[in-house]
C-alpha cells in the first residue's frame, strides 16, 4: 500500500554532467597513480571514482516530496525531507512515500531528537505496542543525554543513538530505528506542526 501519491523522478543534466567531470578526474588521477606505481593513493583514487560513478547514475536525480512538495536532490536509497522529515524512496521511476508499515533491515531511519524526546508506546524495531523500554546513552561534544526506547516482548537492542551532521563541526542527535510506523509517531509526538491534516 502507497501511503501518498507518487512524485515523478527528473534528471538534473547539470548534476549529471558535473559528477561525470568529477569521476573522469579521480579516473585519470588512478590510472596516474597506477603508472607512478603509487597504489595506495590509486586505490583511494579508484574507490572515490566508483563512488562518483554511483553519483552519476544515481545522485543526479531529483524529485519533490509526495507530502509536501519541497524539491529533493541525490534520491539514493532512502531520503529524509528535510522539510516536513517524511521519509521516501524511489520505485518504478517515481519517489512515493514509505509505507506505514514498512520495517527496514537495519535501523535507518532517523528520529531528530532536537524537537523533544517523546517515544511512543510502540516497538521501534516492528511497530507493535511496546511492553518495555531499555535505556541507551550518547554523549557527544555538543550534547549527551539518556533515552528509554520502546521495545515489544520478542526485540531489543535494534536502535542506535546517534549524531546527524547539523553544520561546521556541530551535530544533532538522532534514534535511529527500523519500524516507520514507530518513526512517524515519533515525529507527530515530538513535531505537531508538522502533523498531517
Amino acid at each position: 500500500m502507497i501511503a501518498t501519491r507518487p512524485m515523478p523522478v527528473r534528471r538534473s543534466w547539470k548534476r549529471t554532467f558535473a559528477w561525470l567531470l568529477v569521476a573522469l578526474f579521480l579516473l585519470a588521477a588512478t590510472v596516474v597513480t597506477i603508472v607512478t606505481a603509487s597504489y595506495i593513493y590509486a586505490l583511494l583514487f579508484g574507490f572515490f571514482a566508483v563512488a562518483t560513478g554511483i553519483m552519476v547514475v544515481s545522485g543526479s536525480f531529483t524529485s519533490n516530496c509526495p507530502v509536501c512538495e519541497a524539491e529533493l536532490r541525490g534520491l539514493i536509497g532512502l531520503r529524509r525531507c528535510p522539510q516536513c522529515l517524511t521519509y521516501g524512496k524511489l520505485d518504478g521511476g517515481s519517489y512515493y512515500e514509505l509505507e506505514p508499515d514498512y520495517i527496514e533491515k537495519s535501523p535507518m531511519l532517523a528520529v531528530p531528537l532536537k524537537g523533544g524526546r517523546i517515544m511512543p508506546s510502540l516497538c521501534c524495531v516492528c511497530g507493535a505496542p511496546s511492553s518495555r523500554s531499555e535505556k541507551m546513552r550518547i554523549i557527544r561534544v555538543g550534547f549527551a543525554f539518556d533515552l528509554d526506547v520502546p521495545y515489544c516482548g520478542q526485540h531489543s537492542a535494534s536502535a542506535n543513538l546517534d549524531g546527524e551532521p547539523a553544520g561546521k563541526k556541530t551535530e544533532n542527535p538522532v534514534l535511529k530505528v527500523k519500524s516507520h510506523a514507530f518513526y512517524r509517531a515519533c515525529i507527530a509526538a515530538n513535531y505537531p506542526h508538522l502533523a498531517r491534516r
